[in-house]
């Protein structure tokens, strides 16, 4: 089985996505040509895959890089070539994605790191609470979202597993939820001036409801939830939800 890309691993295959938006919605570019895996170095080109994945519509496109590329621990990059329409020039979208040693899943989704993912730009961490962020303002931002994925779908769905093995729509909701808190946390510690939040924050948390009613209401299309393995999961009847490991389940951000 592929690992999602925030459970990146050595020696294991990873299962990497791209989704494309048009004006805020999901759209196919005329062509998704390639997509290259670059090595630690930021330069030496691994592999170029042309097998991609892709449901007509649904602006997202997926490809699996062999374990056998993966033999160093670091960051690697993922550089997908596209074209929007038929006749434009080719364009290039390049993400990243943190190979570890051994990726034991503590959470929800792979763990918060600054500078990376949602997090691009945060300020680096400090060793003393006075002095900035920490660790551990990392560590509650992510047990906050943990909560907060077992409120969300604890009485719809058995979460049991999903530790282990989080469903990708779920990883995905739990880092936008993480980095959210860790804003929040930064804004607050820094007293970091703005009305109504940190705008940053306050988009990721957009994006978490509007992920949210697709999986749980199918508003405004339906996304199906589907375990690391890609078969649908379905909700619970007639059973008893899931109990959040904390009792405050709640947000002041969503």
């Amino acid at each position: 089985m592929a690992l999602p890309r925030g459970r990146a691993q050595k020696d294991s295959d990873l299962h990497l996505g791209i989704r494309f938006e048009l004006n805020g919605d999901p759209t196919d570019p005329y062509e998704v040509r390639q997509v290259e895996i670059v090595d630690t170095d930021g330069e030496t080109v691994l592999d170029t895959i042309t097998d991609i994945e892709h449901e007509d519509d649904s602006g997202e496109y997926y490809a699996t890089v062999s374990g056998t590329l993966l033999d160093a621990a670091g960051r690697y990059l993922d550089r997908w070539s596209y074209t929007w329409l038929d006749g434009e020039g080719e364009q290039t979208e390049t993400q990243d994605f943190y190979v570890q040693e051994t990726a034991v899943l503590e959470h929800y989704g792979g763990d918060l790191q600054a500078g990376a993912g949602h997090l691009k730009g945060f300020p680096a961490l400090a060793a003393e609470a006075q002095d900035g962020i920490t660790q551990a303002d990392l560590d509650a931002a992510m047990d906050v979202a943990d909560t907060m994925i077992e409120s969300i779908f604890g009485g719809d769905y058995d979460l049991s597993g999903w530790r282990d093995a989080p469903p990708p729509l779920v990883s995905a909701l739990w880092e936008m939820l993480a980095a959210a808190k860790a804003i929040e946390f930064r804004g607050l510690r820094l007293g970091l001036p703005g009305e109504g939040g940190d705008p940053a924050a306050a988009g990721l948390v957009r994006q978490a409801r509007e992920l949210t009613e697709k999986v749980l209401h199918g508003r405004p299309e339906r996304l199906y939830l589907r375990d690391a393995d890609g078969d649908l999961l379905r909700p619970r009847r007639n059973r008893a939800p899931t109990q959040p490991r904390t009792a405050e389940a709640t947000s002041d951000w969503f």
